[in-house]
């Protein structure tokens, strides 16, 4: 600096200045570029970009000078570092200082590494504030605007390069945070990446392979719907006529009967197409997602007239609407299905199909004509529904010569024809672990008690031989009361093997399905359901009874209630239906106190009388019950021509008790427990679950 001119001190002041700010804002180039320029004779780069921004005014020799000195000034007081930061390159200066000996704090900034120090003097208070007031008011006009040019220009350029950045961060931020938010709410409601862009794909009938002769057990509903595909095979016959073609069917009945199976033979009979969708498929997480799917499902549909539209589960589509301020949206999905089904744009050749086991859930205006003109009940198969389905899927396996499917049938009352699927195929995988080249009825028999209460326990009989020999006097006495007890359900066999969480088990095995029961069978079942608790009473002392009852006593007293509150079986009641049992929060007793008293001393009554004709059989037939519990402690099984056989000759006959050892030997298939198919309440309470159809 001390070759510069006198009259030069404050312009190289305000350039120094002027570059201090620029370099700051400039990113700067390699240091070894900056001392190659410096080696050659010429300028830094940056030094020279920060003089055609700004100093246009200023004489070209006098910054030649002045960007020479300070670009040797940077080169031998700034050391500059590479950082990555948002994907770009900067230059990381760091400014080297020295603490002098007095502990003066180290200078700070770019205006130290210049070594200009002025802004510093100018925040100060002294005679060098004043000097420099001095020196700047004989700065020439020029050398003002050209610093004043220069300092703005650095500061627009740099607060415009800022801006950008920052608007770039910003853009790539959100949009980093919208994404990731989505796919968390995706991954977390189990939303496919696709589901809101995909429909309902169609199926062709070729590829379903299903007609009427593959459902089996619902006779009556196949009939209804034979009507369906006559109408889809030639519509101009019934059109012709005037005739108004149906829009809808609903198939309503429990689940696993067939409903969807029956759909899907429609469509192979009518060789039409086939649109198939789950009413779970329109609940979107997005409002207005749901109307969508419905009405793209629809246009797909006419396009492909006639055709058939099934929705499973159609409950969860076509729920009863709600007036919810929280939900204002939430009915947009079952308002687009009433307007599909019956609204102003037609939809002729279009039949909808629906299936649900919540028919009371729907709306009612889907349910009306027009909509869903015709409602196919889809019930439990009868005996003769059983045996053609389970004719139907013993005819897909081997089988061996002993499979009885009269037996079979009239042993799964209440069974669907899924559940008698699955029993076949239960079977078919016993026979092949154990090596078995057919299936045999012990497969069968031990697949249909798997699928009724569990797998049975592996090593047989339990380990407690005090707790076996309470279960054989236990189920023997369920035995001889019902073989005494005159319309009592025969049994078909007796076991005390545990399984699921029975310890023991007697089966029930009725000759035919019953569909009007009457007294004396419902108090024959009473006293059958009494017998084991009795036996305990007898063989054990009143002291000893067991828990092992108290499923019995459950049965039997929800059965005596309903003889004395529903069914007008009892004289001092009359009848009248005295079920006070609500479901509402609000319990509302409309029976008088003397009323309840008369109920409840009735239902003692017939508990009381089954348990003392329980116990006057189990007297009376003493050796006969120490006889067939000494033969299940045995044998652990016995049918019930086996117990027949017991109580006629006091033993069992050398090939029976050859049979018993031979199944001894081969637990894991040989060991039967039947479950008892309580068909004297089903029919009546169809709200009664299977698993509580057993003694």
């Amino acid at each position: 600096m001390a070759d510069f001119p006198s009259n030069t001190d404050m312009a190289t002041l305000l350039v120094s200045t002027s570059l201090a700010g620029q370099i700051q804002n400039i990113r700067l180039p390699s240091i070894t570029n900056a001392r190659n320029e410096l080696n050659s004779g010429g300028c830094a780069p940056v030094c020279q970009l920060a003089y055609k921004r700004c100093f246009s005014s200023l004489s070209a020799p006098l910054l030649c000078a002045l960007l020479r000195a300070q670009t040797e000034i940077l080169d031998s007081n700034i050391k500059i570092g590479k950082f990555i930061e948002l994907g770009l390159s900067y230059v990381k200066v760091t400014v080297l200082t020295q603490r002098s000996q007095k502990g003066e704090k180290p200078k700070k900034g770019f205006f130290a590494v210049l070594g200009i120090n002025t802004l510093e003097n100018v925040r100060q208070k002294g005679p060098q504030t004043k000097a420099f007031r001095e020196k700047l008011k004989a700065v020439s006009d020029n050398d003002r605007k050209g610093f004043l040019e220069g300092y703005m220009a650095a500061l627009d350029y740099s607060n415009e390069q800022k801006q950008k950045r920052s608007l770039v961060r910003t853009v790539l931020f959100s949009a980093t945070v919208v994404g990731l938010g989505l796919y968390i709410i995706f991954k977390s409601f189990g939303i496919p990446q696709a589901s809101l862009f995909t429909s309902v794909e169609e199926v062709d009938p070729e590829v379903i392979g299903v007609t009427f002769k593959d459902v089996r057990g619902v006779d009556e509903a196949k009939s209804e719907l034979r009507g369906i595909v006559s109408y889809l095979r030639d519509p101009e016959r019934y059109t012709q006529l005037g005739a108004r073609l149906p829009k809808g069917v609903l198939l309503v009945g429990p689940p696993g009967t067939g409903k969807t199976l029956l759909a899907k033979a429609i469509a192979g009979e009518a060789q039409v197409p086939f649109f198939q969708a789950s009413g779970s498929e329109f609940d979107e997480l997005f409002v207005g997602q749901g109307a969508r799917r419905v009405r793209d499902l629809f246009a797909r549909a006419k396009e492909k007239a006639p055709c058939i539209i099934f929705i499973d589960e159609i409950d969860s589509v076509g729920s009863k609407r709600v007036a919810d301020a929280m939900h204002p949206h939430a009915n947009q999905t079952v308002n687009q299905l009433l307007s599909e089904m019956d609204g102003f744009n037609t939809n002729d050749g279009v039949i909808v199909i629906g299936a649900t086991n919540r028919v009371k859930d729907l709306d009612p205006a889907l349910l009306r004509p027009g909509r869903f003109d015709v409602q196919v009940q889809v019930p439990y198969p009868d005996l003769e529904g059983r045996k053609e389905i389970i004719q139907l899927y013993l005819s897909r396996i081997s089988i061996n010569d002993d499979v009885n499917e009269d037996v079979l049938a009239r042993g799964t009352t209440g069974f669907t024809g899924a559940e008698i699927e699955n029993m076949i195929n239960q079977a078919a995988l016993k026979a092949a672990g154990d090596g078995f080249v057919k299936v045999t009825m012990a497969h069968m028999e031990e697949a249909k008690d798997r699928v009724m209460m569990g797998p049975a326990r592996i090593r047989g009989r339990l380990p407690d031989e005090e707790a076996n020999r309470i279960t054989a006097f236990h189920e023997a006495g369920h035995t001889l009361v019902s073989i005494y007890t005159k319309h009592a359900i025969p049994v078909h066999k007796v076991t005390i093997i545990p399984r699921g969480g029975s310890l023991g088990h007697t089966s029930m095995l009725p000759q035919k399905d019953e569909y009007h029961v009457n007294r004396a069978q419902m108090l024959a079942q009473l006293d059958t359901l009494m017998g084991g608790r009795v036996a305990e009473e007898l063989i054990f002392g009143p002291e000893k009874v067991t828990t092992g009852a108290a499923d019995d006593l459950k049965k039997a007293t929800d059965l005596a209630k309903k003889m004395v509150r529903t069914f007008g079986m009892s004289d001092k009641v009359g009848l009248r239906i005295a079920d006070d049992e609500s479901r509402s929060l609000i319990v509302e007793n409309q029976l008088s106190p003397p009323l309840s008293e008369i109920i409840d001393k009735e239902i003692n009554r017939f508990l009381k009388e089954s348990y003392e004709r329980a116990k006057d059989i189990l007297i009376k037939h003493k050796k006969e019950h120490e006889l067939l519990a000494a033969a299940l402690l045995e044998y652990e099984t016995l049918s019930i021509d086996q117990v027949k056989e017991l109580l006629q000759n006091g033993r069992l006959l050398p090939h029976a008790s050859g049979k018993q050892e031979e199944s001894k030997s081969r637990k894991s298939s040989m060991r039967y427990i039947y479950k008892n198919p309580n068909v004297i309440i089903a029919p009546i309470d169809e709200t009664i679950s299977k698993e509580e159809r057993q003694i």
